[in-house]
């Protein structure tokens, strides 16, 4: 028994070193697919990161560093909008972008409600052509017309925080989309070899069955590891707050979206590390008590 037990080490060796990568493999394409395209981390994101706070910031020195230029004041703009139009935006944004990536949409369009936005500039135009005596013409409505259209544009800019428009506009949103639905056939492929060679050690180790409880353990601690260690150090050296982008919306944005992943990694490692310990912990009470 111990002969075919030291012949069949190297091959329990071979199944525990699979297992691990694809274990690791199944718990990163989990989290691309459950956290990094889930709409409620961008929401989070938005929430922590204070980007509806930023983004009307930006907004409101554009339009005032505009309006001696123009002559429209730039409460013209600024009052009709709100902050949590700009968050609302931000995450219909988000919303948009991913169900066009995950197919449950045929087209990826951008909008938000400028209703009061259009009626404010108008007001302002009409009051100021009454005021001095301007002819309400074909010049003048394209006035209001281009005033609307410009405003329009820089306030979806802006309140697109991720940048999914200019995503989409660059052509990489949709070839992408090309590559989301095979995000399932990998999860697949990878949760059946993880359950295959996992299966295969319990068989190898149906003669001593806590045997499989120190094999699944190594390799659970081993994979957890692997993933919490490269975590720890991008966070120990802050290696994504050194990111380089001058705009402090944007910086916000993928910072906190990176942070975020960065920390759910860690989390997973690390509850990854405590069930292989566990069943170490296990293995090591049954066999004192067998040896007793």
């Amino acid at each position: 028994m111990k002969n075919n037990h030291i012949k069949l080490y190297p091959l329990k060796v071979l199944l525990a070193f699979v297992f691990v990568f694809c274990l690791l493999g199944t718990e990163l394409l989990l989290s691309v697919k459950h956290i990094a395209l889930n709409p409620a981390t961008f929401e989070t994101v938005t929430e922590t990161q204070q980007l509806d706070e930023k983004a009307y910031t930006t907004l409101e020195s554009y339009f005032r560093s505009r309006a001696n230029s123009t002559g429209i004041p730039a409460e013209v703009f600024l009052n009709p909008i709100t902050k949590e139009q700009l968050r609302q935006g931000t995450l219909d944004s988000v919303s948009d972008a991913l169900a066009y990536l995950k197919h449950t949409s045929d087209s990826y369009e951008f909008r938000m409600d400028f209703k009061e936005l259009e009626t404010s500039i108008t007001e302002f135009f009409e009051n100021y052509a009454e005021e001095n005596h301007f002819q309400k013409d074909e010049i003048y409505q394209q006035k209001i017309t281009s005033t609307i259209a410009e405003a329009e544009k820089e306030i979806l800019f802006i309140a697109d925080t991720f940048k999914f428009s200019t995503i989409h506009e660059n052509g990489w949103l949709e070839k992408a989309r090309h590559y989301i639905p095979a995000l399932d056939r990998f999860i697949m492929i990878a949760l059946g070899l993880t359950i295959l060679t996992g299966v295969l050690l319990i068989l190898i180790c149906l003669k001593n069955i806590r045997e499989f409880l120190y094999w699944f353990g190594i390799s659970g601690m081993t994979s957890g590891i692997l993933l919490t260690a490269p975590c720890e150090y991008l966070k120990a050296i802050d290696y994504i707050s050194g990111f380089i982008i001058k705009d402090p919306q944007i910086f916000a944005a993928v910072v906190g979206y990176l942070n975020t992943m960065l920390n759910h990694e860690l989390l997973q490692g690390i509850l990854t590390i405590a069930a292989g310990l566990l069943l170490l912990i296990l293995f090591a009470v049954l066999s004192k008590k067998i040896k007793n």
